[in-house]
């Protein structure tokens, strides 16, 4: 037991440390940095489950299962919030929501049985994993392909938890069917391949990041739509969704190696506030009060040509 709680007490305080500490360090844009964080503190909530588990299995340890099913959930969860590019006030809103759901979960192993348990978890995971891919596949702070490669491995594991909870709820784990998705064996198999297509992805977002920030003497810039909640009540939120769109579009035309951040896009485009500007006057069709609205990632408001 003192092994469990000195592991778990590790994990976590690994997570808050690279999360709190470590990360901000980056230089990055604020919501990729953010993201790259949740995603980091994800990925050892799941080496924490994996752990417990590895423990549960070896000593029996009940501790151990509780605490591997809640920190499989709170990884699931924290890599849903990690891509959804919320605002501060929300992620911690969510982020309560997860947690508290984790601990229902490990409530749930604690106090029933493996079996019932088994679709317990199952069952959440299915929901919390679909939210993750829902959010990777909409992520506006990872770049595009890590971000599908994420979402793919996400919905094929939530198909799968969600097909475990419904043979464990209707036909039960005595079956050949039931007992193939009870084994801890294929369990483990599946999840370890899901956390590694993603960890795969977040390298590959973390590249994709590197070669806009290292490839060549300039350094990156960041253009984005200055004061998006005036912005959404003065032309419409549809609107400024449109304008987020085509600012990105605009900018992997002439950087193929621009990614995407949240209201915009980090570019290694010279003068890029000026040249994004001149082009979404020109390709765009973008009035001068919507041109008005571009400002550079500091939040510093310039001045482009828009004629």
């Amino acid at each position: 037991m003192l092994l469990t709680i000195g592991l778990a007490v590790m994990c976590v305080g690994v997570a808050f440390g690279v999360v709190g500490i470590a990360l901000p360090r980056a230089s990055a844009p604020l919501p990729f940095t953010t993201f790259v964080q949740y995603a980091v503190m994800a990925g050892i909530f799941s080496i924490g489950s994996t752990v417990m588990y590895v423990v549960h299995r070896y000593d029996g340890a009940r501790l151990a299962l509780v605490v591997g099913d809640a920190t499989m959930v709170l990884a699931a969860g924290t890599m849903a919030v990690a891509l959804a590019g919320l605002s501060t006030h929300r992620r911690r809103a969510i982020l309560g929501l997860v947690a508290a759901i984790a601990v229902a979960v490990g409530a749930a192993t604690a106090s029933t049985s493996e079996d019932v348990s088994l679709v317990v978890k199952a069952a959440v995971l299915a929901v919390v994993c679909s939210a993750c891919a829902l959010a990777a596949a909409r992520s506006p702070v990872a770049p595009r392909r890590p971000a599908l490669l994420i979402a793919s491995a996400m919905g094929l594991y939530a198909v799968y938890s969600a097909a475990r909870a419904l043979v464990g709820a209707t036909t039960g784990w005595m079956t050949p069917v039931g007992a193939a998705f009870r084994s801890l064996d294929i369990g483990s198999a599946v999840a370890i391949a899901t956390v590694l297509v993603c960890g795969l992805g977040i390298v590959l977002a973390l590249h994709s990041f590197r070669q806009v920030s290292d490839d060549g003497p300039r350094e990156h810039s960041v253009v984005v739509i200055g004061d998006a909640p005036l912005a959404a009540s003065a032309f419409g939120a549809d609107r400024l969704r449109s304008l987020v769109t085509e600012l990105r579009t605009a900018a992997h035309a002439l950087d193929d190696r621009a990614v995407d951040v949240r209201h915009g896009v980090a570019t290694a485009l010279p003068s890029a506030l000026s040249t994004l500007g001149a082009q979404m006057h020109d390709g765009f069709g973008w009035s001068p009060e919507e041109i008005a609205l571009l400002m550079e990632g500091e939040g510093r408001r310039g001045r482009t040509n828009s004629r």
